[in-house]
């Protein structure tokens, strides 16, 4: 009697251990595609910015009295590369019971500006001439213009948005519902259009 209940409570327990087994293994591979899906898009979650813009750059010498200014006027266009550097905390975990997956994204920043830069207006003198060494510094001035500009317009937060569409659509091809957040705080969903609301 007594080894017959120590052999069935055994072989209870061992179905319910292979059982469990059975059942975590099932759902780790049933979340790996949607996992997988969410790692090479958060690859792909950049947007692009077209930014025009006008500045211009004076310096001025003083020779005794006399201020000798030197300037220039940049016309600016460029295309400006929002998103992620996902080597700065980027993390997905996956709820199979739930059908829920996690995303957690560092804060989006500027990743590159592609600029073209035309330069009119050009005044300077003997005394205080326009050097290469203006003209570099003058430059890497106008990409950073360029990439605030991106900035004021929304880059960062259309960036964010931009990656929660994406994933969103990612979880939701597989059956699943996508959490996104960014520096820590949660994308929420995007507002239903007026015209869906009842």
């Amino acid at each position: 009697g007594l080894i017959a209940a120590i052999a069935a409570a055994l072989a209870v327990f061992s179905a319910g251990f292979f059982l469990g087994r059975w059942r975590t293994r099932r759902d780790s591979v049933s979340s790996a595609p949607v996992v997988e899906a969410v790692r090479r898009i958060a690859r792909l979650a950049t947007i692009e910015m077209e930014i025009a813009d006008v500045v211009r750059y004076e310096e001025v010498k003083t020779v005794l009295v006399f201020d000798i200014p030197k300037n220039a006027t940049l016309r600016l266009r460029g295309k400006v590369l929002g998103g992620f550097d996902l080597s700065r905390g980027f993390d997905v975990e996956a709820d199979a019971t739930r059908r829920l997956v996690a995303v957690r994204l560092p804060a989006p920043q500027v990743i590159a500006v592609d600029d073209r830069l035309e330069w009119f207006d050009e005044r300077s003198g003997w005394l205080n001439p326009i050097t290469p060494n203006d003209r570099t510094r003058w430059t890497q001035w106008a990409r950073g213009a360029l990439a605030r500009a991106a900035k004021d317009a929304g880059l960062l937060e259309k960036s964010a948005a931009h990656a929660r569409d994406l994933f969103t659509d990612a979880a939701s091809a597989f059956g699943w519902t996508a959490e996104v957040t960014v520096n820590g705080k949660a994308v929420p969903p995007e507002p239903a259009p007026e015209s869906a609301k009842p």
